[in-house]
């Protein structure tokens, strides 16, 4: 058995939920006691340009339980298959999009995130078709933030086009500093949803900095000298995996979006005896994102070890875990050293390295 590498790293992370979905989202590092930190509303002008943007309510067909009932239509490549780069920066991956026929820019593809999410500039710039009359409250772990429902008209990634893919749209944004200081804090990203409906699988492969979309095919299967297959399932729209400790085990969103190892929710640390303990994270940082923003020692982020812990379908000693706000969470910290594949037809997820 091989040790899982030390996770004590602090850079940044937080997570969010919109109704029951799971949104883990990247978020900013920088120093606490430096810069004053406060959530503002989303510039009257550009809330009118939103509006100006709004689908015609004549064309949206609401649902049952008020939501907007729109399928995307995806166009795959004939071969079934896409390789695209992978650009790993900061700890998360980024791919090349197109959003209605602007020219490609990065965005980071974030598994932890059961919808997409943009800010409301980049809405605008891009030209989002908004539904105003639907606005979702985003409840932070660090608190509640507004947002607005609103469709993607298309989405290009190399060959793959795909057209009306709902999205969130942040009515908040997060300003740190004050004057010709002041900085408001971005959350753009593609969440899961891009892919689950869509692709038989996903192959997130961190050695060779590339993604595959499989559309058509099946996972092929390995190419790595080692591999792990473990269960996988989707729960509030996120893909979850099982840890194991002792006789215990309990479910982590498989999160691309998270630059930690593995991340313990609080609930289940003290299941499994740790309510106290462990070494604190220190350091002037902040966790931010949608809801606000804290350092480590006001979110009480902590680490443990553990003589032995379940993961990837095998055990782990003397594995170091963080104990954090929000769910349990595999991070990129840990993703990383491997070539991952979220095998939706077979509910697996396969683990690959050598």
């Amino acid at each position: 058995m091989e040790c899982l590498r030390r996770m004590n790293r602090l850079l940044f992370t937080t997570a969010l939920k919109m109704v029951l979905a799971v949104i883990a989202l990247a978020g900013f590092t920088g120093c606490a006691d430096s810069f004053a930190v406060k959530n503002e509303a989303v510039p009257e002008e550009m809330q009118r340009q939103l509006q100006a943007q709004a689908i015609p309510a004549s064309q949206i067909k609401m649902t049952d339980k008020g939501g907007i009932n729109i399928r995307a239509h995806s166009v795959p490549p004939p071969e079934g298959v896409l390789k695209v780069p992978m650009y790993y920066e900061g700890g998360v991956p980024y791919l090349k999009v197109s959003l209605n026929g602007h020219k490609p820019k990065k965005f980071m593809l974030d598994t932890g995130a059961a919808s997409s999410v943009f800010d409301a500039e980049q809405a605008v710039e891009y030209g989002l078709r908004t539904v105003p009359q639907i606005r979702p409250t985003m409840a932070g772990i660090l608190g509640n933030e507004p947002g607005m429902a609103a469709v993607i008209p298309t989405l290009q990634i190399g060959t793959w086009r795909l057209e009306n893919l709902p999205c969130i749209i942040r009515m908040q944004r997060t300003a740190v500093g004050s004057g010709i200081l002041k900085e408001h804090l971005g959350i753009s990203l593609l969440g899961v949803n891009l892919v689950a409906k869509q692709c038989k699988y996903l192959t997130l492969d961190f050695l060779k900095d590339e993604f595959e979309f499989g559309f058509t095919r099946s996972f092929p299967g390995t190419v790595r000298k080692h591999m792990h297959k473990t269960s996988l399932s989707m729960k509030h729209g996120v893909p979850t995996t099982l840890l194991k400790c002792r006789k215990l085990s309990w479910e982590a969103v498989v999160d691309s979006g998270s630059v930690f190892g593995v991340q313990l929710d609080r609930r289940v640390a003290e299941v499994l005896g740790y309510r106290n303990g462990g070494w604190d994270v220190g350091g002037n940082y902040l966790i931010t994102g949608v809801g606000g923003a804290q350092t480590p020692k006001e979110a009480n982020v902590r680490v443990l070890e553990f003589k032995a812990l379940g993961l990837f379908g095998s055990y782990y000693p003397f594995a170091q875990v963080d104990v954090m706000p929000g769910p349990s969470r595999l991070g990129t910290y840990l993703l990383e050293d491997y070539r991952v594949t979220l095998d939706f037809e077979h509910n697996a997820l396969w683990v690959e390295w050598g």
